[in-house]
């Protein structure tokens, strides 16, 4: 960079940075101005040093960088104490001259600054002679940079002005559902839903007409703004706008939002589960359910694969209200199932359990306990289960179907990944009735059951195979018409029956032949999860935690590794091969065709 430029720029630097870190007659002030202005009036001495070779290229130069500095007594003029000094009175018209000055400052500085850098530049390269045409280039290429920067100041002004944005995504705020409906009419105390968003908030539009549809008789809904009743947000512990308070007497839950449509939105999109969460929270005290260990069930930790975790499953009962804890022989299992157990699921084991512990899970049965009893098909003998819940197990062979199937390993094997829609009118699948023509229950692996012949209480089969199903004796995952039969297989059934004391009317069991419809991998499946909320609800005989809860939450994308090789050859390899191809193609015909 030439010299004088760089002697000029440093000096408005210098001079810019005094006017932004100190205020007042500071001597710092007052020192770095005077410093800057020097380096300024440097910058006009070394150009006017060149006036005797190039009189009319520097007196250009000098006329530019002289309007550059201007600028400074444009900054000066928009000073308060300057403005009140000329007689311009405070109000509207005071504050409108600074903002014009303001805008100008930067404008002229520039527009001064760039030709005057160009011909700068020119001068230094030409020592002896400035042709007339390459100075006025110079100035003129320096200007119309300057003059190209300055027209951005009013088209950034007129589209902040005029701002207007338009988002294609797919977007919808969650209806509300069946679920959340039970929740406010099972409650036994009335609840206050507290909208703080600020005026015009655009999440308040979206959240607004939801809590409309809830309102009713057990719930109210009010909207606060959080700066004007700071003090009812502090009781309730809101921090700030864009939060949602449900209130019933001293109990208080907070949905957290943002108010922030862009931010909110993922929230908004499962606004209906948040609100159902929060209500069961208020309106219930935290239930126990113990999952059995010891026996190589289904488990949340160190599991080999999504389709025998069940972290998911964990997750919607503490959703529930539910704290789950384990239960094995350690934590009394082969005496008796603590007392504060609400319910108790066995889910997928491998080994059978003692006597001691079948007879515990009978005695917490007849007591009025509820089971959730979910086998997997294997080499063990799971009848002291199956007997709790007065059903036949068979899971020495799996179900299997060769017309329909999900294929996940694209092999015969998938033929085990078996779907259902065919439902009772039972009270535990209920919402998988409702929509039978859409919702497809899937239970890879599963096994076969049937209402043993002596048994306690009344069973009813809730879930029932397709007509195509088999037992696959062999395990070829094939039809032998010699060997096996299709159809007239059940894979899930309910029991009840009267309790022998306590204060519940009867226990209740669920019993499936299969636990993988409960992983990870597989509750992601509408109807899986209905399932097993809807059990749940009639288990625990509390109708507020079945149903439907409305999400509009897309649906999240996952992969195997396998997927994922095959994605990296396609892109890395194949593709470019393609495109290389193509291109050798079409030379090769061209060159054919001049030929």
């Amino acid at each position: 960079m030439n010299p004088v430029t760089l002697l000029y720029l440093m000096g408005s630097f210098v001079i810019f940075l005094a006017e932004r870190m100190f205020e007042g007659a500071d001597m710092m002030r007052w020192s770095a101005d005077a410093l800057g202005v020097l380096l300024v009036l440097a910058a006009f001495g070394a150009r006017m040093g060149s006036f005797g070779r190039h009189p009319q290229a520097t007196k250009m130069a000098s006329a530019f960088m002289a309007l550059s500095a201007s600028a400074a007594l444009l900054y000066v003029l928009q000073l308060r104490d300057v403005l009140d000094a000329l007689g311009v009175q405070q109000g509207d018209s005071e504050d409108h001259l600074r903002t014009a000055l303001q805008c100008a400052i930067p404008l002229v500085w520039l527009v001064g600054l760039l030709p005057a850098a160009g011909l700068n530049r020119t001068l230094a390269a030409s020592p002896h002679s400035v042709h007339p045409l390459r100075m006025r280039s110079a100035w003129d290429g320096g200007l119309a940079v300057a003059l190209g920067v300055a027209m951005l100041f009013p088209l950034n002004w007129l589209a902040h002005e005029n701002n207007q944005k338009f988002d294609y995504s797919y977007f919808k705020t969650t209806a509300v559902g069946e679920a959340t409906k039970k929740a406010v009419d099972a409650l036994n105390e009335p609840v206050r839903a507290v909208l703080f968003f600020p005026p015009g908030s655009e999440v308040l539009e979206e959240v607004k007409p939801y809590f409309d549809d809830l309102e009713g008789a057990n719930l109210s809904v009010e909207v606060m703004d959080h700066a004007m009743e700071p003090e009812q947000a502090k009781e309730w512990k809101v921090r700030e706008n864009g939060n949602i308070a449900l209130v019933m007497g001293e109990k208080v839950e907070i949905i957290k939002l943002g108010d922030k449509l862009d931010s909110a939105r993922k929230d908004l999109r499962k606004l209906d589960s948040k609100v159902q969460t929060a209500l069961l929270k208020l309106s219930r005290e935290k239930r126990t359910a113990y999952f059995t260990v010891g026996h190589d069930e289904f488990y949340w930790k160190n599991a080999e694969s999504d389709q025998s975790n069940i972290e998911s499953l964990k997750k919607v009962l503490e959703a529930q209200n539910f704290k789950v804890k384990e239960l094995g022989i350690d934590d009394g299992l082969a005496q008796k199932v603590p007392e504060d157990a609400a319910i108790v699921f066995v889910v997928g084991p491998k080994k059978p359990f003692f006597p001691e512990e079948i007879a515990a899970l009978k005695a917490f049965r007849d007591q009025g306990g509820a089971l959730f009893l979910m086998l997997e098909p294997g080499e063990e003998d799971m009848s002291g289960l199956a007997d709790v819940a007065g059903v036949t197990f068979d899971g020495a062979s799996k179900v299997m179907s060769d017309k329909s199937f999900l294929p996940l390993e694209h092999g015969t094997i998938d033929h085990q990944n078996v779907g259902t829609n065919k439902f009772t009118s039972h009270e535990s699948v209920t919402t998988l009735t409702k929509h039978a023509n859409e919702a497809v229950l899937i239970t890879p692996g599963a096994g076969s059951l049937d209402e043993a012949k002596d048994h306690p209480g009344k069973v009813t089969i809730t879930v029932k195979g397709m007509p195509d199903w088999f037992h696959d004796l062999n395990g070829n995952f094939e039809f032998d018409k010699d060997t096996e039969k299709r159809g007239a297989l059940q894979i899930a059934a309910v029991a009840s029956g009267p309790a022998a004391g306590g204060d519940k009317s009867e226990w209740r069991i669920a019993v499936t032949s299969d636990a993988t419809l409960a992983s990870n991998y597989f509750i992601r499946n509408a109807a899986n999860a209905y399932y097993l909320v809807d059990t749940v609800a009639w288990l625990t005989q509390d109708p507020a935690l079945g149903g439907e809860t409305e999400s509009e939450e897309d649906a999240k994308l996952t992969h195997s590794k396998e997927d994922e090789s095959k994605w990296f050859w396609a892109t890395t390899a194949v593709l470019p091969l393609l495109v290389l191809a193509f291109g050798a193609a079409r030379v090769n015909s061209r060159k054919k065709g001049a030929a």
